[in-house]
């Protein structure tokens, strides 16, 4: 698998706060949007954990899940790994890879639920297509998985300012990060590919921040999608 050569290292150590200005609890609020969903799972893999707040809210709801958290940048890792020292979280119940997605050997089927939060929109659709099949190897087969990305509405001018955003976002973030992507790429495709299939979807903020719960199951055929915007 080719992944670019990215790392929000230079930015880690403002990440927080300028989540805080910029969105406030919007995105936060869209991490946690479906965690309901993962109830009675016991194994989560997180790629892309950033500063850590979706992993540290999840392993909070539910005190039997433990997780692999992975992330090319070690001040990000570091970031999170504080954030659930505070919160209380057992030590023993998480684990930090500091490593780009494609040089991790993820272990095969360990995982019941993935979550993925802010981390493939970060990525070109050549890259995305192998980053969604390096982590679906790594799910079981009836795994959940949380996806959490900006998102592109489909017409109007939702759209025209969506793309203008993206635009400012991706100009901002790709000489400061490494990112070799220009623009959303919808994960969907990729997802269904390896299987999964959407459950719930859920948008915020005329469509800029989308949060979905995917599952797959080789014994349920495909529901529909249940949609909602503000």
């Amino acid at each position: 698998m080719v992944e670019s050569r990215v790392s929000f290292d230079s930015l880690a150590p403002w990440y927080a706060g300028l989540e805080r200005v910029l969105a406030g609890p919007l995105l936060q609020r869209a991490r946690t949007h479906w965690a309901g969903q993962l109830a009675g799972r016991r194994r989560l893999l997180v790629a892309g954990v950033g500063h850590g707040p979706g992993l540290v809210a999840l392993l909070r709801q539910y005190p039997a899940l433990t997780a692999v958290a992975v992330d090319a940048s070690g001040r990000m890792l570091e970031a999170a790994r504080a954030r659930a020292g505070r919160a209380g979280i057992a030590p023993g119940r998480l684990e930090f890879v500091h490593a780009p997605l494609a040089e991790w050997n993820a272990p095969a089927g360990e995982f019941d639920a993935v979550a993925t939060h802010f981390f493939l929109d970060c990525f070109p659709a050549d890259e995305l297509r192998a980053v969604v099949a390096h982590l679906a190897r790594a799910a079981a087969r009836d795994a959940d998985w949380l996806v959490t990305d900006f998102s592109v509405p489909a017409t109007g001018w939702r759209r025209q300012r969506a793309r203008a955003v993206h635009a400012l976002m991706y100009a901002f973030f790709r000489p400061a990060t490494g990112l070799r992507a220009r623009h959303v790429v919808p994960p969907d495709a990729f997802l269904a590919a390896a299987g999964f299939r959407c459950r719930g979807r859920r948008r915020w903020n005329h469509g800029l921040v989308q949060a979905d719960w995917w599952r797959r199951s080789a014994q349920e055929a495909p529901p529909s999608v249940v949609a909602g915007q503000a």
